[in-house]
């Protein structure tokens, strides 16, 4: 199935709903997850797509620092918007 997508998987073990509301913070830093109903091995690019959506509405420096804080410099906004389009279907 995987030669159906239209851009090259990198797998790793996801979240699947990677968003602010399924976080739970300590202090300001991530000390846990919750919902974790969808976890599963997917394109990093689910998890960091959703989570990077919900930092929109604190503005596109804090959507960046984001990125660069998880080490993608140049994000691939091709993976991002497939993503979450792909999430609508949840």
């Amino acid at each position: 199935m995987q030669v159906l997508l239209p851009l090259a998987p990198d797998q790793v073990v996801t979240h699947g709903d990677y968003s602010l509301d399924n976080l739970l913070m300590v202090d300001g830093e991530v000390a846990g997850c919750i919902d974790a109903g969808r976890v599963g091995i997917a394109d990093r690019y689910q998890d960091l797509a959703i989570a990077w959506n919900c930092l929109g509405e604190f503005g596109g420096a804090l959507q960046d620092r984001f990125l660069r804080q998880y080490g993608v410099a140049t994000p691939d906004r091709r993976k991002l918007h497939f993503h979450l389009m792909l999430d609508e279907l949840f």
